[in-house]
């Protein structure tokens, strides 16, 4: 194989995303012929609406996933936690290569910290999962829906008269922008949603010539703490319509997955960690869910 075509969005985050794959394949391919298809997502194209009226994590990947079953792409890199943890049939994640950071970030213009921003203040996010956990810890801030990419969000943000954006970390560090971040919130209390911070590359199941090429590339460690995290949204039933996160991590003694779910306005909720070897990465995931769905979380998520 001397060819390959990898599948992108077009925003500016996706393409510098999907140039870094590519980037990154040379290094250990430098022979290899490879070209970007921009695709237009469903996601892209209507911004007015909140991901989960016109059809949730999909949107971001519909497209792309076609053009791979059509042959005409051959690897798709998306924001892992645009994937769906269930794929189509005939799909299959291959792994991610080494993860940015998973974190959510708060962004102001006026505040250096989330608990500094004023009873009845503004904040706007797109996320139902940050929106529950902004109204958890500050039951009296005002909550605005925010969609479009980084840029527009900043832009947003700058023209509007809000205290904050809440975005992912990675985004911010990938676009160079970190300067534009007030505040880092803990992941343990403010847990970040599946895949946060990881790409995901998505090929066909039976192209074992794009596995083998993409191998090269793909964090063993990311990639198992990805597959767990994907795991247990999957035993979760987790979409972008429940305040649903989760996030794993390799510490000292082990891997550490924490699971989060609420109700939508975030006055109940629940978080449980669990640890254990990552070669039993998928058993811990199925551990945590259990755990989960003891306590209550499908209650909440309803």
């Amino acid at each position: 194989m001397n060819k390959l075509t990898i599948g992108s969005r077009g925003s500016k985050l996706a393409l510098l995303q999907s140039k870094q794959v590519r980037d990154m394949l040379l290094k250990v391919h430098p022979h290899l012929d490879i070209h970007i298809n921009v695709i237009q997502t469903q996601g892209d194209k209507n911004l007015d609406k909140p991901l989960y009226e016109i059809g949730g994590k999909s949107i971001f990947t519909t497209e792309l996933e076609d053009a791979l079953l059509n042959h005409h792409i051959d690897l798709a890199v998306h924001s892992l936690k645009d994937l769906p943890s269930t794929l189509e049939d005939g799909l299959i994640y291959t792994g991610s290569p080494e993860r940015e950071d998973a974190r959510d970030v708060f962004v102001s213009n006026r505040w250096e910290t989330l608990a500094a921003v004023p009873s009845g203040g503004s904040i706007a996010t797109g996320s139902i999962r940050r929106k529950a956990q902004l109204l958890h810890q500050r039951p009296d801030l005002h909550i605005i829906g925010l969609r479009g990419n980084i840029d527009t969000r900043l832009r947003k943000l700058d023209e509007s008269k809000w205290d904050g954006i809440i975005t992912a970390a990675s985004a911010i560090h990938r676009l160079g922008l970190q300067n534009r971040i007030s505040q880092y919130l803990d992941p343990e209390y403010f847990v970040p949603a599946g895949g946060q911070g990881a790409l995901g590359l998505e090929t066909i199941v039976d192209r074992e010539d794009v596995k083998q090429m993409a191998s090269a590339i793909i964090d063993k460690n990311t990639t198992q703490c990805c597959q767990a995290e994907r795991q247990y949204l999957t035993q979760m039933e987790g979409d972008c319509f429940a305040p649903i996160g989760c996030w794993a991590r390799m510490e000292n003694d082990g891997l550490h997955i924490t699971g989060y779910s609420s109700s939508l306005d975030g006055s109940r909720y629940l978080i449980k960690t669990v640890q254990g070897d990552i070669i039993e990465a998928d058993k811990l995931a199925l551990k945590l869910a259990d755990k989960m769905i003891q306590h209550g979380a499908r209650e909440l998520m309803a």
